[in-house]
């Protein structure tokens, strides 16, 4: 299972998405595990447990997060999968930055 963090400047959009990408994930059975915060709540303690964090595009200046650690997978959530809060689009966007793509659920999506 792989952990996934959803940031975005206030925490209100990254929350719109996790109820239904956690949905999405299990539906399909993706290896995947969300959660969502804001930028401001971040501490290098909860993103020594992620393995990947989404930035909201409105967020992405702050994509210096990767200061806190080397192995951590930091991306911007594409334009066109957050505008609609495609959460099926979210969980393939995920799964395929985290090169989970050869996993059966996750090939379905």
């Amino acid at each position: 299972m792989k952990n996934v963090l959803l940031v975005c400047g206030q925490g209100i959009s990254s929350h719109l998405f996790l109820g239904e990408a956690k949905r999405v994930a299990e539906t399909r059975h993706a290896p995947l595990h969300f959660s969502a915060t804001s930028f401001a709540e971040l501490t290098p303690e909860l993103l020594a447990q992620q393995d990947l964090v989404l930035m909201a595009p409105q967020a992405a200046y702050h994509a210096q997060i990767e200061a806190y650690t080397t192995d951590l997978r930091v991306a911007v959530i594409p334009n066109d999968i957050y505008g609609w809060l495609n959460s099926e689009a979210l969980v393939k966007f995920a799964s395929q930055t985290l090169d989970l793509v050869t996993t059966p659920a996750v090939a379905s999506l």
